[in-house]
């Protein structure tokens, strides 16, 4: 169903998460869809996103690919609704699954960039459109760009570092290679109560070591990238295989570690309209186990150990500027051994995890990332 317009948004109040967002007025462009059940529900000057479809994005975001049978128990409504709302939600861009990289994949860079005058438009724009580039964003200080790139090999790294970036409109980037991620590809709202998180959680998949990635294995991954809750004969249709042999290939990528799944929703919606990129110095020794620890923090949304000055890249997710200081005061009480080398505001993404954004986070496009863009694969054994 469509409400053949938005109104302009002025307050977004988000039941169940504490308070109210102040949210810039944003004139939406017509024939989208409605986000709840259906029907938009407003107060006021602003928009409402009831504790339902909250509940129904935590489920997903807790377990992407369990049935609506599954989640619409949990929450209290039938399979057919469950559907329904999710279906409402992601037609209005509010909210949507993706494949991620898996913990084989955690390579790659995270880049910092200074552009020239006027050219800032011009370099979210080139970014976004680069498959292993994966998240772009707005920062404030002495870079005003950030991006996050995957890069599985030596040769892949190589050529997002320095081939990628050979023609912006740049008087700096700033290049700093992580090797392993700690945490961030997945995140939740935390809406649902311990016993309902428990009920959904997936049984951990046994870990093959010794698997490698084929042709047929990318393009799943692809297939994977604009929704990962589809069906394996949705898939295979696709792919021309067949349901069973899907099924089975997903598995082993899992269990191989080149792929997971991750479910967003616009950032403003979720109560985090901002962000911040950290850096981090920590003493070596401790760097897997401080790593660990800021990789389940909720508010991360990217944790990584980089080769740099710093030694992790941290990316938070912020309810407002001030909360930039509570998390650092957080970081240096915890770990009074950590040093924040530098700091930077996200004041915006245009880019996360492939997903074209607008202005409060709404997706509106799909640009599949490819950690192999840059890659010959051959099938393994």
């Amino acid at each position: 169903m469509h409400t053949g317009g938005w109104p302009e948004y002025g307050a977004v109040r988000l039941t169940g998460l504490g308070s109210a967002v102040a949210v810039p007025d944003v004139s939406w462009s017509a024939d989208r869809s409605s986000v709840s059940g259906g029907r938009s529900r407003y107060s006021g000057s602003g928009a409402v996103l009831p504790e339902t479809d909250l509940a129904l994005v935590d489920a997903v975001q807790v377990n992407p690919r369990a049935s609506w049978a599954t989640i619409g128990a949990v929450l209290g409504m039938s399979s057919v609704t469950a559907a329904r709302r999710w279906g409402s939600l992601t037609d209005a861009g509010v909210a949507w699954t993706s494949s991620v990289m898996g913990a084989r994949l955690s390579c790659g860079a995270i880049l910092e960039i200074a552009s020239r005058p006027g050219r800032a438009d011009s370099i979210i724009k080139a970014l976004s459109e680069i498959p292993n580039v994966v998240t772009v964003g707005r920062t404030v200080g002495r870079f005003d760009l950030y991006a996050l790139a995957v890069a599985p090999s030596i040769g892949a790294l190589q050529a997002v570092v320095f081939d990628a970036t050979a023609g912006l409109d740049a008087h700096q980037i700033s290049s700093h290679v992580y090797t392993k991620i700690f945490g961030g590809l997945r995140w939740r709202l935390n809406v649902l109560d311990p016993s309902q998180t428990e009920r959904l959680r997936e049984i951990p998949l046994r870990p093959l070591p010794r698997t490698r990635l084929g042709p047929g294995d990318r393009q799943l991954y692809l297939a994977l990238a604009g929704d990962a809750r589809r069906s394996y004969s949705e898939l295979a249709d696709q792919l021309g295989s067949t349901a069973q042999v899907v099924r089975r290939q997903l598995e082993r990528m899992r269990r191989g570690g080149y792929i997971d799944f991750r479910t967003d929703m616009a950032h403003v919606l979720a109560g985090l309209p901002l962000g911040a990129l950290l850096w981090l110095k920590v003493p070596d020794r401790d760097l897997d186990t401080i790593g660990r620890e800021l990789g389940g923090w909720s508010e991360t949304r990217f944790c990584a150990s980089v080769a740099s000055a710093a030694n992790i890249g941290l990316v938070v997710g912020l309810r407002n500027p001030e909360h930039l200081e509570a998390i650092v005061t957080r970081l240096v009480n915890t770990h009074p051994a950590i040093d924040v080398t530098d700091r930077r505001l996200i004041l915006s993404a245009s880019k996360v995890n492939g997903r074209i954004l607008d202005e409060v986070g709404r997706t509106h496009r799909v640009v599949p990332v490819d950690p192999w863009i840059d890659e010959h694969i051959t099938q393994g054994p």
